[in-house]
């Protein structure tokens, strides 16, 4: 079997080992000359140096939880908000940015799709800042909470995205992979970005900025006015063909009018309906993380500016 499609079937079995299958992909990047896609193995199998060198997949939202100690009681696990933080931090603290090598996640979800991992807040911190929750007793130890369900996404995205790569790579240039490592690229350096950005970094044009603070990114383009290409971001979103009952319908009634206040009512009226079925559906996001995503991906199919 080539090695282009050796990559496509690991990428594909459910069971197969990512730090294996990106190495094999290192070696692709060698055959191939491109230099970024190497960069980016090499950043997924040794992890990323700094927080701004990190792909939206690897940056999550979570809650913070401490355990608190007083005279006659003690808490082991209370909520914390943000809102107890200086300001310049709480970002920090809304998010867990997860810069570790793949092989770290790989090993904390081996056996295990439930639960959670936590990420520890420094001792200092929480004891002066989280003891403000409750003035009876004093905070002793302070995390994020990262849902397992976020880790197995991040392992998946990765998959998902070699997988686009590589048949992207076979469609424009089949015996890509069997070529020897110093020889001539086989695809000129614009259509080696292309589909680098588009299966890789996730650059996927035409969205709505929905949300604030929240970036959403996908192997699959929403074409305007294109059915089948909705139909599998909202499943990618972890919607099911019962949740969307109806949208095709309503979707196309208002795409058949040139009112956008019409096209945008309808998406309005969707994207609440949708939201909470996706955020129920992938665990660890939040409704409005779901709600950002959903949207985006009608007002790419309206083509609207905004919903």
């Amino acid at each position: 079997m080539s090695l282009i499609h050796n990559i496509q079937a690991a990428s594909i079995a459910q069971n197969s080992d990512i730090p294996t299958l990106l190495r094999m992909c290192k070696l692709l990047a060698a055959r191939i000359s491109h230099q970024e896609f190497a960069q980016w193995i090499d950043r997924e199998l040794n992890g990323y140096a700094k927080v701004d060198e990190l792909p939206d997949y690897r940056v999550v939202r979570v809650d913070s939880y401490g355990s608190f100690i007083g005279t006659f009681r003690r808490a082991d696990k209370l909520q914390i908000p943000v809102s107890v933080l200086p300001k310049e931090i709480q970002e920090q603290y809304r998010n867990a940015y997860m810069g570790s090598s793949i092989s770290a996640y790989t090993a904390l979800i081996e056996g295990e799709k439930s639960g959670s991992v936590q990420e520890p807040w420094p001792v200092a911190l929480a004891v002066h800042h989280a003891s403000k929750l409750t003035p009876d007793m004093q905070c002793v130890a302070a995390w994020k909470e990262i849902p397992i369900g976020a880790v197995v996404r991040l392992t998946d995205s990765v998959k998902t995205r070699v997988l686009g790569f590589a048949i992207d790579l076979e469609r424009e240039a089949p015996n890509a992979g069997e070529l020897p490592i110093g020889s001539q690229p086989p695809l000129s350096p614009e259509k080696m970005t292309q589909i680098f950005n588009t299966n890789i970094t996730g650059n996927v044009g035409n969205v709505a900025n929905a949300g604030s603070g929240f970036s959403q990114s996908s192997s699959i383009v929403v074409q305007p006015g294109n059915w089948p290409s909705l139909q599998a971001r909202l499943l990618e979103l972890g919607l099911t063909d019962s949740d969307t009952q109806g949208l095709k319908e309503d979707l196309e009634r208002a795409l058949s009018t040139s009112n956008d206040e019409e096209r945008k009512t309808t998406a309005g009226a969707w994207i609440g309906r949708l939201a909470s079925k996706a955020a129920s559906g992938a665990a660890g996001v939040g409704i409005e993380v779901a709600a950002s995503a959903v949207a985006k991906a009608i007002a790419a199919y309206f083509s609207l500016p905004g919903v």
